[in-house]
């Protein structure tokens, strides 16, 4: 049993936190992608025209990307269990009103304000289950806890896909409004903040946690981080998005192609978990860069692959889930190493937002790139890119790092 100490209250057992806190990111997983699956009824509904339906998604993921920074610097300065709460308020109120929208803007419109409590509970969460964990767990328990997103979104759409037609679109509304409503007297009784740290003597909380992220000589530092978590996300959404479009046009029947989707996400938990095994015990920086090296160049091969027989297209498919998806995993354990506990909320926050841009971006250029007709082994080519330049931020990040150790 924990017993509080004068001026702090006592801390939940960490892995009682990260439980919840894996709950949390399957909501926000869940209910992020959930207007994927339910858009094309949608659209049928009030016969949408594709750039309307794209900047349904659009308002959702920029009010994730505000929440998440927003909400996070919150946060760090009053508190993060209070941010959490208002966060999941946030997701459960908009999320049910959007069940009851009567045209396409006042949709745009709530689902951009749900996106900022999804884009703050999953910041705020990040920054309390590593503020409940050993100093020496931190990395591997957040990496585990946010497992959830993409659990999430799988399981969120194997349930969608089979209650769509007897709730319609906007019962699924409706059922995630609940699911996170749900989540508030969980997150209410089960999770506790210190004043202090439950495992170390750092303070939590920040007066300036923005200005922190880029003090202390940590602005180039913080530069690195979100460059390479905007290409990490944007080209793993390039990836989900279009592959598989790509075995669509190379003759895949419709059903066998979007098995791709589902192989590549399984080979990102597979990919996180392990990698949290070995982030555990060492700096994740170099993992994360071998990780996102390896990527590219099975992206690259993934072209070649795309066109021939057999089942070598989904191997390669899992490899590149396993080493770019299990990468991406490892963001908010990126966070946890590279800042001080009173700025986790403002990191996550920003690491939020960066992923973000990227889900934008990474669509709208493979869109670019698939209407170019380059070719599938040129497009691929450039697809790795962006996964080689994350990996030479990583090594920067971690040649950076050495040498501040040896300065010390």
């Amino acid at each position: 049993m924990i017993t509080a100490t004068p001026g702090v209250i006592a801390s939940r057992h960490p892995y009682v936190v990260a439980g919840i806190g894996f709950v949390v990111a399957m909501v926000d997983g869940y209910d992020t992608l959930m207007l994927a699956f339910i858009a094309p009824l949608i659209s049928k509904e009030w016969a949408l025209h594709p750039q309307t339906v794209g900047a349904i998604f659009a308002s959702s993921y920029a009010g994730a990307a505000l929440g998440a920074t927003a909400i996070g610097i919150a946060a760090d300065r009053f508190g993060r269990k209070t941010m959490l709460l208002a966060s999941l308020a946030l997701v459960a109120v908009f999320t049910m009103l959007c069940a009851r929208s009567a045209s396409p803007a006042q949709l745009m419109v709530l689902r951009a304000l749900a996106g900022l409590g999804l884009g703050g509970a999953l910041s705020t969460s990040i920054a309390l289950v590593a503020e409940n964990a050993a100093v020496h767990q931190r990395r591997a328990i957040v990496t585990r806890m946010f497992l959830g997103f993409p659990v999430g979104a799988i399981v969120g759409g194997a349930v969608t896909a089979g209650v769509m037609t007897s709730l319609g679109w906007r019962g699924v509304f409706l059922a995630g409004g609940v699911c996170a409503l749900l989540l508030i007297p969980l997150v209410a009784l089960g999770v506790t903040e210190s004043a202090s740290g439950a495992h170390t003597a750092s303070p939590v909380h920040s007066r300036r946690p923005l200005t922190e992220l880029v003090s202390g000589g940590r602005a180039w530092t913080t530069f690195l981080f979100c460059v390479s978590v905007l290409l990490m996300l944007l080209t793993s959404y390039f990836l989900v998005s279009w592959i598989p479009t790509v075995l669509t046009l190379n003759g895949m029947s419709a059903e066998h192609a979007a098995m791709a989707a589902v192989i590549i996400n399984c080979g990102g938990i597979v990919g996180t978990l392990i990698l949290s095994f070995i982030i555990g015990h060492r700096s994740p920086l170099a993992p994360v860069a071998v990780c996102l090296c390896s990527g590219a160049i099975l992206i690259a091969l993934l072209g070649h692959g795309i066109v021939s027989p057999g089942n070598t297209k989904f191997l390669l498919v899992f490899g590149v889930g396993l080493v770019v998806i299990g990468a991406q995993g490892c963001i908010p354990a990126l966070g946890v190493h590279l800042y001080p506990p009173s700025v986790y909320a403002t990191a996550g926050g920003l690491s939020v937002a960066c992923g973000r841009l990227g889900s934008i971006v990474g669509p709208l250029v493979g869109g670019y790139l698939v209407s170019a007709k380059l070719g599938w082994s040129r497009l691929f080519m450039l697809a790795a890119v962006p996964a080689m330049l994350a990996a030479l931020a990583m090594a920067a990040l971690a040649l950076t790092g050495r040498r501040e150790g040896e300065r010390r």
